[in-house]
């Protein structure tokens, strides 16, 4: 309120002014003898009428330009809100890595592009008996731990996700099994030396099978999973913390 009747004064000490000097003007042309009454009366007018208007005025004008700053925060909370909420229905909970229904897309439109690519199918070895032995909250630290791993053996922009439980998925578009299987072979290693803690201090380290399924042109979800996850229970088969990868000929197992 003190901006306001501070500008509201500015304002009638000027209309004062300027109105007394045109009345003076007026007079003198005229050719008449300085009359203080219009004068006076050329003062208290703009007194009289230019302060409250002034006043309200300015107010309304402080109120527009303060209705504007808060639609403005309001439409950067909104946006704030609208990128967290994309990023919810994109993201999973625990691991931060992409939810399934994210993940699937991002294959398919790779597929849609007419790319191919190699998807691994990364399975967490023994995680019930984790579960069932150190407790759930251990099976979470160890998911994170392998989503973890995961991130971090990817050098270039890939769709890693978890697609179920503890199962997760990486797809590496344009790139071909050989390059599928050295990537999923670093992911393997990488969980391999994972080292945690329970909540007792008892100490576990962790493992994953991982199911490469690879194609040249136009991927599509259904048909790589379905190859990436039939190699990925022919690596546990085999005896866990290993590789299976899909080849044209035959099927090839590499072990930890």
């Amino acid at each position: 309120m003190k901006r306001v009747l501070l500008h509201a004064a500015i304002a009638t000490v000027f209309s004062m002014i300027a109105s007394a000097a045109i009345c003076w003007v007026v007079l003198t042309l005229m050719g008449s003898s300085v009359n203080w009454f219009p004068i006076a009366m050329s003062v208290l007018c703009p007194l009289l009428i230019a302060f409250p208007v002034s006043a309200v005025t300015f107010h309304q004008k402080l109120r527009i330009a303060s209705a504007h700053e808060a639609l403005e925060a309001a439409h950067r909370q909104l946006a704030q809100v609208h990128r967290q909420l994309a990023a919810a229905a994109r993201l999973d909970d625990m691991t931060d890595l992409l939810n399934r229904g994210a993940f699937i897309r991002q294959v398919n439109e790779a597929g849609a592009r007419g790319n191919g690519g190699a998807l691994l199918a990364i399975d967490a070895d023994y995680f019930k008996d984790i579960n069932d032995t150190y407790g759930h909250l251990a099976g979470d630290r160890a998911l994170c731990a392998i989503a973890q791993a995961i991130r971090n053996c990817l050098e270039r922009p890939a769709a890693a996700g978890r697609i179920g439980g503890e199962e997760f998925g990486v797809f590496l578009e344009a790139m071909d099994l050989p390059e599928g299987k050295a990537t999923a072979e670093k992911i393997r290693h990488a969980v391999e030396r994972i080292s945690l803690r329970s909540e007792q201090g008892e100490q576990f380290g962790l493992s994953v099978s991982i199911g490469v399924a690879c194609v040249a042109r136009d991927a599509d979800f259904s048909r790589l999973m379905a190859t990436a996850d039939r190699e990925l229970y022919r690596a546990k088969r085999s005896g866990r913390n290993r590789i299976a990868a899909a080849e044209t000929d035959r099927p090839m197992v590499v072990n930890g």
